[in-house]
């Protein structure tokens, strides 16, 4: 899917002044950015910044009081399903499976998401 990017101006992350209010305690402030494909791209700073807001915003676990956020040029407050299906997140905590391997793992995931095996080692 990277391919068919590659060489166009597109970006697969677009954020535009986006907030997120909690009461009177603003998380983020009017944050602007954009991620090309197939860049690498981290949030840095101290506690209480708004990177776990960020981040929840952009995989569409919260919405976001203003702003706009595009991922692969869909609002995720439009397609936020379309992009849940595109996205992948490894959350801090560990999980529920943390006694497993990972290729464990993966094969309870295939599983889970009906996928021959054959087909789950593959991918």
């Amino acid at each position: 899917m990277f391919e068919e990017y590659k060489n166009k101006k597109q970006y697969c992350i677009s954020v535009f002044d986006l907030h997120q209010t909690y009461g009177l305690f603003h998380a983020i402030d009017g944050i602007s950015f954009k991620v090309e494909y197939g860049k690498v791209f981290g949030f840095l700073g101290p506690n209480g910044a708004g990177k776990t807001t960020a981040i929840k915003i952009l995989t569409t676990i919260i919405q976001p009081s203003s702003g706009t956020v595009r991922i692969f040029d869909k609002d995720i407050l439009k397609h936020s399903i379309e992009v849940r299906k595109r996205i992948g997140v490894v959350i801090q905590q560990p999980s529920f499976e943390a006694n497993l391997t990972v290729e464990s793992a993966l094969d309870l995931y295939g599983f889970m998401w009906k996928l021959p095996p054959e087909s789950g080692k593959k991918k």
